[in-house]
């Protein structure tokens, strides 16, 4: 990697990449839309438009609204030609059109990465009343950049109401909200647990997972920003929530519930193993488990499966969907 770098993003995809992919070291600065960032990883954050008199031989864009930086870097003026963008919304066609420059700036090998995260995705067509038709109420943003999942959860909720599967509802690894926005509008009458610290990963787990090169440590520190307020904020039925914080399995404790949906979004190898060996029993027939990133660079998920597959000799029904980071659809 050569020259002078900027990096337009310090969310956590940006800490799945830094470290792994892109050296910390190699950044000049940080560009991120919000005025009140100043520092990230010990580096200054500039907004976008103190970048029209920077000097540059890069800028690696690393949000999911490539589209809309892509729109706001060509309305304030930036040089185009000199932006990479590692991830893209839905789209028709790949943002980056010279992947000879792609490699110059971030090596053949992560050239190949990026260039494979372009797909094209075709809209979903059903018949009979979705759970998002509308969806002016939740986040826009993201039914667009994981457009996929969301999707793909829509047409699970009608199967569940369908077949009118019992149990609540529940997502392990809330983080922001996001994905849990969704379960908690699609089943406005059952009870959606909300599992996590809401104070980034445990320690050892963490450690444990860098250690053996599952992670970064801008991925762990990116999952602290997050608390239970900013979650609730989202929710539509907040009369439906039960905030389990903590370290699970141990939060679960003394919740005697059946299943109808779960999502199992906790990252590493350990957490997903318990979450399956905690859940799975606990599905009702024709229920669904979904198991996010589990084809993604966070290698522990998949062996995670893998493990809970040869300890109980029981092999899973599967479907891995190709949403923004692999998904694992798993059906009682």
């Amino acid at each position: 990697m050569a020259g002078k770098i900027y990096f337009w993003g310090t969310g956590r995809l940006a800490g799945k990449i830094l470290d792994r992919w892109i050296p910390i070291e190699r950044i000049e600065a940080f560009i991120d839309n919000n005025p009140n960032k100043k520092e990230y990883f010990s580096k200054k954050v500039l907004t976008p438009e103190d970048l029209i008199d920077k000097e540059y031989d890069a800028v690696i864009v690393c949000t999911l609204g490539s589209k809309e930086i892509y729109n706001q870097a060509k309305k304030i003026g930036l040089d185009l030609d000199k932006f990479i963008f590692l991830y893209g919304n839905c789209c028709l066609k790949d943002i980056n059109e010279d992947y000879s420059f792609v490699e110059q700036i971030v090596g053949e090998k992560y050239a190949k990465v990026i260039e494979k995260r372009y797909h094209v995705v075709r809209g979903t067509e059903a018949y009979g009343v979705l759970c998002f038709e509308n969806t002016k109420y939740l986040s826009d943003s993201y039914m667009e950049t994981d457009y996929v999942r969301i999707k793909t959860f829509e047409l699970v909720v009608k199967e569940i109401r369908k077949k009118d599967i019992k149990g609540e509802v529940a997502e392990a690894g809330v983080f922001r909200g996001e994905f849990a926005q969704y379960i908690n509008k699609a089943f406005p009458d059952r009870k959606l647990y909300l599992f996590d610290t809401f104070d980034g990963f445990d320690v050892n787990e963490a450690v444990s997972e860098k250690k053996n090169g599952n992670c970064t440590e801008a991925f762990i520190e990116a999952y602290k920003d997050t608390n239970i307020m900013s979650v609730l904020e989202k929710m539509d039925n907040l009369d439906q929530i039960v905030v389990k914080q903590g370290f699970f399995p141990a939060s679960a404790e003394g919740i005697n519930d059946s299943f109808a949906f779960v999502s199992l979004d906790m990252d590493f190898e350990e957490s997903i193993y318990e979450g399956i060996k905690y859940f799975y029993p606990k599905m009702s027939e024709g229920g669904y488990i979904f198991i996010h990133d589990y084809n993604s660079s966070l290698l522990g998920v998949e062996k995670a499966v893998d493990r809970y597959e040869i300890e109980t000799g029981r092999g899973l029904k599967k479907v891995p969907i190709p949403d923004a980071n692999g998904t694992l659809v798993i059906s009682k």
